[in-house]
C-alpha cells in the first residue's frame, strides 16, 4: 500500500505481506489433523481462545480428553461434576466448545477408554473384569479397573452403549477409543484366557455399527499404545491409524519405522497420526528461554520428520499448549515466539500437503540412496533414517513428481526424538544429484523457517525455482542442483515433463 509520509509529505512505499493455508477435501477423514482440549471448568474462563488457536493451526478434529463423568458412565447427569481424577468439569462448557468447534468446521471426538471402569462398577460387576494369571483384577494407577471386552461379556455392549450415549446426548461427532497398552493377555473370572489384540477389531466393528444407527456421520480413532496392536486394529473400521509412541521407540529411525508399518497395515489409505509427547517441555517447564529453545527445536524437528514421512502429529491443544505426557491436563504452554514458529510449520504442511500426503507417492530413501544406489546422490553427510549430526533426507516419488525433505540434525545432539535439541548448525551449498530418466520442467525449494543468514539467503515458504543442470551418463538422465541454505527444514520439489 502507499502511505503519505510525515514532515515533508513525501510518499513512501510499504509492502504488507501475509499468508496462510487451507485444504478442501470431500470428507474430513481424508485429511485429519488432531488436536486436544482438556480444560472444561467454567472457573477457568472461556473466551474461545483455545478453539481460535486450534483453527489457526489447521486442526480439524479435536479429542475432548477426559470429559466424562465416569469411564463406565460417560455422560454426566448434572452440569457440574468431578471426573475420576478429581478434576472439576462443567458440561455446559463442554457443549459450548463442541458447538463452537462445529461452527469452525472442526469435528469433536469424546475420549472413552475401551475397558476402564470405576471401583464401584467393578465391585458391582466383578464378572465383567479382566484378571491376571494370579487371579488379581487388572488395575491402572489403582483407580481404573480393566474390564473384559470380549463379545460374550456384558461389558462389551455396555461400553458401546456408553459411546452411543456420548454421540446422542452429548453431541460428539465420534469416539476416541483409548487403551493403556496392557494387558496384552488376561483372564476372565472363570480363568478363560483372552488375547486382547484378537478382540479389539470386533469391538471397533461393533462400535462402528452401533454409531451408524445414530443420525449423522461418526468417526472412530483407536489408540495403538506403543505401536500395539497396529496390525489388527488398522484394518478395522477406524478413520485413522493412531499410535501413541513410547519406549523402546526412542530414536528418529523408530519414527520412520512406525509410520511405514502403519501405512502398510492399513490395506488402504488412512491418515496416520502419532501421539509422540515431548517430554523436554515438561522436564524443563519452558520457564527459561534457552530451555524452551531446546524443546522448541525438538518439536520443530519431530514435526518436520513426521510430516515429511506422510503422517501427522498430535501435539497442539488448549490455548497455545503442547502435550508432554499421556495425561493431557499436564500440558506446557508455549511462548509467543515458539507459537509463531510452530504456526509457520503447520501452515507449511498444509501448503504442500499434495506432496507430503499424496497417496501415489512412496518414500524411497533407504532403497534409492547410498552404496551402489545412484538415484539420489548427496554431496554432504546425510542419512535416510535420522542419524545424529547429519542431514536427514526423505525422498518420495510417484509418476513424474519427486520431493526431497531435508531436516538438519547437524550439531543438534543425539538422535533421540524425545530429548531437547540444540539449534542446528546452518548448512550451505548442499549439492544433490537426482536420476530423472526424463525431461525436467523445474526444480523448486521452500522452507517454513523464515530465517536468513543476514545475506539474503533465506528461502521462504513460497516455492522458489532452483537453478539446475541436466546431464547424461551410461545410467540415464540426471539433474544436479544446489540447496543454498538449510536451517531446520526445507522441501525440494522436482517436476518432470
Amino acid at each position: 500500500m502507499w502511505k503519505k509520509g510525515t514532515g515533508d509529505a513525501r510518499l513512501t512505499e510499504e509492502f504488507c505481506i501475509a499468508s496462510t493455508s487451507f485444504d478442501v477435501v470431500d470428507k474430513p477423514s481424508r485429511s485429519i489433523r488432531y488436536g486436544f482440549l482438556s480444560d472444561f471448568d467454567s472457573r477457568d474462563g472461556d473466551d474461545g481462545g483455545d478453539l481460535d488457536f486450534l483453527r489457526k493451526y489447521h486442526i480439524n478434529m479435536i479429542q475432548f480428553y477426559d470429559w466424562s463423568f465416569r469411564h463406565d458412565s460417560l455422560v454426566p447427569k448434572e452440569d457440574i461434576y468431578e471426573d475420576m481424577m478429581g478434576k472439576r468439569k462443567d458440561f455446559g462448557v463442554i457443549r459450548k466448545k463442541m458447538e463452537e468447534a462445529r461452527r469452525m468446521g472442526m469435528k469433536t471426538l469424546g475420549y472413552g477408554a475401551v475397558y476402564a471402569a470405576s471401583e464401584s462398577y467393578y465391585r458391582e460387576h466383578p464378572e465383567q473384569a479382566l484378571y491376571t494369571s494370579c487371579g488379581e483384577p487388572f488395575r491402572f494407577i489403582d483407580i481404573f479397573y480393566i474390564m473384559n471386552i470380549k463379545n460374550d461379556n456384558p461389558w462389551h455392549y455396555h461400553i458401546i452403549e456408553e459411546y452411543a450415549e456420548a454421540v446422542k446426548k452429548a453431541g460428539f461427532d465420534g469416539i476416541h477409543m483409548d487403551t493403556y497398552g496392557f494387558p496384552k493377555t488376561a483372564f476372565s473370572m472363570d480363568k478363560e484366557r483372552t488375547e486382547l489384540q484378537k478382540e479389539f477389531p470386533g469391538l471397533i466393528q461393533d462400535t462402528k455399527e452401533r454409531l451408524s444407527q445414530e443420525p449423522g456421520e461418526h468417526y472412530l480413532i483407536f489408540n495403538n499404545v506403543g505401536n500395539w496392536p497396529v496390525g489388527a486394529a488398522a484394518a478395522a473400521p477406524v478413520d485413522a491409524v493412531y499410535i501413541e509412541v513410547w519406549p523402546p521407540y526412542e530414536r528418529y529411525h523408530h519414527i520412520r519405522e512406525i509410520i511405514r508399518e502403519a501405512k502398510s497395515a492399513c490395506g488402504k489409505a488412512k491418515p496416520v497420526i502419532l501421539a509422540a509427547y515431548l517430554e523436554p517441555f515438561r522436564t524443563s517447564g519452558g520457564k527459561e528461554p534457552p530451555v524452551e529453545e531446546k524443546a522448541g527445536y525438538s518439536a520443530r524437528i519431530l514435526t518436520a520428520a513426521i510430516v515429511s514421512l506422510g503422517a501427522s502429529h498430535l501435539l497442539m491443544g488448549e490455548d497455545g499448549c503442547v502435550l508432554t505426557q499421556g495425561y493431557y491436563p499436564d500440558y506446557t504452554r508455549m511462548s509467543e515466539t515458539l507459537k509463531a514458529q510452530m504456526r509457520s510449520y503447520y501452515d507449511f504442511l498444509i501448503r504442500y500437503m499434495n506432496l507430503f500426503y499424496c497417496e501415489e507417492m512412496q518414500e524411497v530413501t533407504m532403497t534409492h540412496m547410498g552404496w551402489d544406489n545412484y538415484e539420489y546422490q548427496c554431496g554432504f553427510p546425510c542419512s535416510g533414517d535420522g542419524m545424529a549430526d547429519r542431514i536427514w533426507m526423505i525422498a518420495r516419488e510417484g509418476g513424474k513428481t519427486k520431493s526431497i525433505s531435508l531436516i538438519n540434525l547437524c550439531g543438534c545432539g543425539d538422535d533421540c526424538w524425545n530429548k531437547g535439541k540444540n539449534k542446528p548448525e546452518v548448512q550451505k551449498e548442499l549439492e544433490l544429484t537426482v536420476l530423472t530418466d526424463g525431461e525436467t520442467e523445474g526444480v523448486y525449494i521452500a522452507s517454513p523457517d523464515g530465517e536468513t543468514a543476514g545475506d539474503g539467503s533465506g528461502i521462504g515458504a513460497a516455492m522458489k525455482p532452483l537453478a539446475y543442470t541436466c546431464f547424461e551418463t551410461d545410467r540415464g538422465k540426471f539433474i544436479r542442483f544446489t540447496v543454498p541454505v538449510l536451517y531446520v527444514w526445507a522441501l525440494v520439489y522436482i517436476k518432470g515433463k
